[in-house]
C-alpha cells in the first residue's frame, strides 16, 4: 500500500512533480480543462459522458496499467493529448 510521502528538508519541489503519476494527472487536468472551455466557448458543443471525460479514461487506464517507466509515461501523455484532440475534432466537424 502506498503512502503520502511528505516533502523532506533539503528535497524541492520539482523533484516530487517529476513522479509519473502526479505528471500525467497534471496533464490530465489540463487536458480537461482544455476541453470542456474549447467545447463550451469556441465549438460551441455540449459533449456527452463518455467524451467529455477521455482524459480521465485514459489516466484511471495508465494508473491501473502499472506500468511507471518514462517510456510508458511519454507514450501515455500523448494519447492523453491526441485523444483530446481528436474528441474536438470530432465534435467541430
Amino acid at each position: 500500500m502506498r503512502v503520502l510521502s511528505v516533502p523532506r528538508p533539503g528535497v524541492g519541489w520539482r523533484r516530487q512533480v517529476r513522479e509519473p503519476q502526479v505528471v500525467l494527472s497534471l496533464v490530465a487536468a489540463a487536458c480537461l480543462l482544455a476541453e470542456a472551455v474549447i467545447a463550451k466557448n469556441v465549438i460551441g458543443v455540449e459533449l456527452d459522458f463518455f467524451s467529455q471525460f477521455v482524459p480521465m479514461w485514459i489516466f484511471i487506464a495508465y494508473l491501473v496499467s502499472g506500468l511507471r517507466d518514462r517510456t510508458s509515461e511519454i507514450a501515455f501523455i500523448a494519447v492523453l493529448v491526441l485523444a483530446t484532440a481528436a474528441v474536438l475534432a470530432l465534435y467541430g466537424f
